[in-house]
C-alpha cells in the first residue's frame, strides 16, 4: 500500500509531519498495531522522539503521539532518500495532482523495480523506538 496528497506550500518539516500523520491513520484504520515510520529527516524524527515524554507545542506532534500511544509497538527509523526511492516516488506523485489523498492498494508498475532495489540496499539506519 501507498499514499500521496497534494499539499501546496508547505515547509519541507511540516510535510513531513503530515505525511507521517496521513500514514499512521491509514495503519491504525486497517488495525495493525506494529509500526515503523521511515523519514528522510532526521529533524522531523528527532523532533518527535524529543517530544515523548513532554507536551509538544507542535499540534501535529501532539496529534502523532496520540495516536502512537495506542499502538504496541513503534519506531521511528531515519532512512536516508537514496535508500527508500519507493517513498520518494510516492512524494513526488502529489506533485502531479491536486486531489487531497490518493491511496494506492497495488503498487504502480514503475515502483516494483524500486521496491526490489530499495530491498537490496544495505544502510545502518538511525532509529528511536517507544
Amino acid at each position: 500500500m501507498g499514499y500521496s496528497r497534494f499539499l501546496g506550500n508547505y515547509s519541507i518539516f511540516y510535510a513531513e509531519l503530515l505525511g507521517i500523520l496521513d500514514g499512521l491513520k491509514l495503519v491504525q484504520s486497517r488495525g495493525h498495531n506494529n509500526v515503523i515510520i521511515h523519514s528522510d529527516s532526521l529533524e522531523v524524527i528527532r523532533a518527535i522522539h524529543e517530544n515523548a515524554s513532554r507536551t509538544s507545542s507542535s499540534a501535529l506532534i501532539r496529534r502523532i503521539h496520540r495516536i502512537l500511544s495506542h499502538e504496541s509497538q513503534w519506531l521511528l527509523r531515519y532512512t536516508p532518500r537514496d535508500d527508500n526511492r519507493c517513498a520518494d516516488y510516492f512524494a513526488k506523485l502529489a506533485f502531479n495532482r491536486e486531489k487531497d489523498l490518493c491511496l494506492y492498494e497495488y503498487p504502480p508498475s514503475d515502483v516494483l523495480e524500486l521496491l526490489k532495489s530499495d530491498k537490496e540496499r544495505i544502510f545502518n539506519p538511525l532509529e528511536y523506538s517507544m
